[in-house]
């Protein structure tokens, strides 16, 4: 029999994963990923691994959860090591306890390997620190709605009453978590964030009041995923955090390369605050990324192209499907 790992892949920032997810991601044959993952990690397996898109999005899912768990069985009793790759932490609003359960209704060995979660991630990377002597004494982590889409009605003001708030997967549910708060007396100038791609060269915030926030997010271009937080420690916070004044944040590189990654390079980039994505050119490229750089290319644009080697540029232009994707 095999083994299952419900792993954490932090938040965004490649180097946000832990040794442990790192080690097992080495061993896996089989990798079930999520969509707020992020996908250069999945150059960390070895090249016979199978890499399987399970990603959900507001108004699709590419595997249902039930799915899910049955193939996580039906892999690991074929004696492979497999490995549940969820963005952020499994625990934290990642449905781990679903497939825990499914797990050990199969009788089937399992692990869970912690991540970095995205309060943690996105308001850190924001220059925002979630507690504060003086300002916040409690954090509270919630989700705006629960399964099937049905709306929470818990008592939101107590969670910002000398605390802060962290409200993940909000921002279609934005107008009901401000309802919420001025209905349980909250004033109406109470700080909130809502950040963008946390932890991501292309991470984006806003930062206002409750009365605020919904016509300045409309008039944004702030997108899913986004982290909200609410509390006095949003005002507390510089205007320009430490990751936003690193060298290279904002730009956005497609990295091209005839050889297989080097993460000492890819973090030599992100590490100066960039975003990248990087793709293999040639024959001997690894196959199995170009679906996921079709599909990743397709929802995300980099306007900048680096060629790592000489011969990469020629590579590229010959690829011309990719070459197509990416314009």
């Amino acid at each position: 029999m095999g083994k299952v790992y419900l792993v954490g892949a932090g938040s965004g920032d490649p180097e946000l994963l832990t040794l442990k997810a790192l080690r097992v991601l080495q061993q896996a044959d089989i990798v079930l990923y999520d969509r707020l993952v992020n996908p250069l990690l999945l150059y960390h397996t070895k090249r016979d691994a199978k890499l399987v898109f399970c990603g959900k999005s507001p108004d699709c899912h590419a595997m249902r959860q039930e799915m899910i768990g049955k193939r996580l069985v039906r892999e690991a009793e074929g004696n492979h090591v497999v490995v549940r790759l969820k963005g952020g932490d499994p625990g934290i609003f990642g449905r781990v306890a679903e497939e825990m359960t499914q797990l050990e209704k199969a009788e089937m060995a399992y692990e869970v390997v912690p991540g970095i979660t995205a309060a943690s991630a996105a308001s850190t990377y924001a220059g925002i620190s979630l507690t504060d002597r003086e300002a916040s004494s409690h954090v509270t982590l919630s989700t705006a709605h629960r399964k099937a889409g049905t709306l929470m009605e818990d008592d939101f003001a107590s969670f910002v009453k000398h605390g802060t708030a962290c409200f993940y997967m909000g921002m279609e549910n934005l107008s009901h978590i401000v309802h919420q708060l001025l209905a349980g007396g909250i004033s109406s100038e109470m700080p909130i964030a809502v950040i963008s791609w946390g932890s991501y060269g292309r991470q984006k915030m806003i930062k206002s009041s409750l009365v605020r926030i919904e016509a300045e997010v409309a008039s944004s271009d702030l997108s899913n995923p986004a982290l909200i937080l609410v509390g006095e420690v949003v005002d507390r916070s510089s205007a320009a955090s430490w990751f936003t004044k690193l060298p290279l944040f904002g730009k956005r590189y497609l990295l091209i390369s005839k050889n297989p990654v080097d993460f000492e390079v890819i973090t030599r980039f992100t590490g100066q605050g960039a975003d990248v994505w990087f793709v293999q050119v040639g024959e001997n490229r690894d196959k199995r990324f170009d679906e996921i750089t079709n599909r990743y290319l397709n929802e995300q644009n980099y306007p900048e192209i680096l060629f790592l080697e000489p011969e990469a540029k020629a590579l590229w232009e010959f690829q011309s499907e990719l070459k197509s994707i990416h314009a």
